[in-house]
């Protein structure tokens, strides 16, 4: 009943846009543009038809087979969250098609993937295969090195781009075609230094993956915590080696070197795999486990417990007191939806960013069929009017200049051991708006 409730009111959303078109699709229409596009992707041939007619009102000019294109990476360092955050935009694509056809609407939306590898080259081949596709709006890509080389791209050709990602500076400027469904990572480095500097530690040794986000998250951390009086000493690493042994013994110097006391934590930014073999080099490491550890957005990922990983890093990551940052999802009867539907449909629990994921193609598509056209400049123009009254599984989104989400405030988590089962308690918010933290219990 629940359900069926809340799909009623998404409904409802759809049939406000659409519904004053229903009346032009009973009457004759002059068709005044079919575009058919045949080219080869990762997936073999793909032939794309957009219809777009004169008459009606909103979506009252499109029929027919609206692309959407998935440039969301599901290998290399995105392998194990990529597939989620695609399940979560194609059960989007699902559900509004679904809306689509309950209120006799002449078109449907359909889902193009491919693969960018995690990689800033294989996002460009994947946005450029799109554009001959004559695709003019896509979801992805996912790391802010992809966004940023993908930025002229979109810019030149007029591709709407909307990443399911938070992302770091130079891949935020306003009046271009990028925009993101989370806020932006400026916001996640200024909340996570005043948090740890006023839970009183005053030294941090950060070790960080050496790209676009965890050195760009790195040094707007460093900035902020050393504005503050703390003091900062950072080891950027290669993405992609086999072992970090090296690494995290080079760690363990820099605690030692600060005293290791209680004023002295380890801020790590990683990724599944390289983040995995950190915390278990680390895990055996007397000096590094007897300090405080803290972590972003991206260490909050099931990979790192068990099943997917040793019950050693778990172990090592409560022992730490292992405490984490993540976008705040306000919760609200469309997350509760997604969340059953997800589990319904896939068998699993979605990811954190998959949430963003479902909301930015959700976002796309009301676009769309708001503007009444298949057109990219058309689409980045209404958007953030759209997203202005959307409030989709991550609550509001409302843009700010740059095309990231407005509103900031980060989750405080934790790593807990409940009935012999690992997972991420929520323990706490850090306000943007005052700049302070409310703690859901004593901490």
């Amino acid at each position: 009943m629940e359900k069926a409730v809340t799909m009623a009111i998404i409904g409802l959303i759809i049939g406000a846009i659409i519904g004053v078109a229903i009346g032009s699709f009973a009457f004759p229409q002059k068709v005044v543009e079919t575009v058919t596009t045949t080219a080869m992707g990762a997936g073999g041939t793909v032939t794309t038809t957009v219809t777009t007619t004169v008459g009606g009102g909103a979506a009252g000019g499109l029929s027919g087979e609206i692309p959407i294109g998935l440039a969301i990476a599901v290998s290399g360092g995105y392998a194990v969250d990529g597939p989620r955050r695609l399940k979560g935009a194609q059960l989007a694509i699902e559900e509004f098609n679904q809306m689509l056809e309950e209120v006799g609407a002449p078109f449907r939306f359909k889902g193009i993937h491919e693969d960018t590898g995690s990689k800033p080259e294989g996002a460009v081949n994947v946005i450029n295969r799109f554009a001959s596709l004559g695709i003019k709006v896509v979801i992805g890509p996912l790391s802010t090195s992809e966004t940023k080389a993908v930025m002229p791209i979109a810019n030149e050709k007029k591709i709407v781009i909307i990443s399911p990602s938070s992302t770091g500076a130079g891949a935020a400027l306003p009046d271009d075609f990028v925009f993101r469904m989370p806020p932006p990572d400026t916001a996640q480095g200024r909340a996570m230094a005043h948090l740890v500097y006023e839970m009183g530690y005053t030294k941090v040794a950060i070790i960080a993956r050496d790209d676009d986000y965890g050195r760009g998250l790195a040094e707007l951390f460093e900035d902020e915590f050393t504005g503050l009086g703390g003091t900062v000493e950072k080891i950027l690493y290669q993405p992609n080696l086999p072992d970090y042994s090296s690494e995290v013994t080079q760690l363990s110097t820099i605690v030692q070197r600060f005293g290791a006391d209680e004023k002295t934590a380890v801020l790590i930014i990683a990724f599944d795999t390289d983040g995995g073999n950190i915390l278990e080099h680390a895990s055996r490491d007397p000096v590094l486990a007897s300090v405080k550890w803290f972590g972003p957005d991206s260490m909050k990922r099931k990979t790192f417990l068990p099943p997917d990983s040793p019950e050693a890093i778990a172990q090592f990551m409560i022992k730490v007191g292992f405490t984490g940052f993540f976008p705040a999802i306000a919760r609200n009867p469309i997350t509760e939806h997604f969340e059953q539907a997800y589990k319904e449909k896939y068998g699993e629990d979605p990811t954190p960013y998959a949430y963003y994921a479902y909301d930015a193609t959700w976002l796309a598509m009301l676009t769309i069929t708001a503007v009444g056209k298949y057109d990219g400049e058309a689409v980045k123009a209404k958007l953030p009017e759209i997203a202005a009254h959307f409030i989709g599984a991550t609550g509001h989104k409302l843009l700010d200049e740059n095309g990231d989400a407005a509103f900031a405030d980060y989750g405080i988590w934790t790593v807990v051991k409940t009935d012999g089962e690992y997972g991420f308690k929520e323990i706490g918010i850090w306000h943007s708006s005052t700049g302070t933290v409310e703690w859901y219990e004593e901490k």
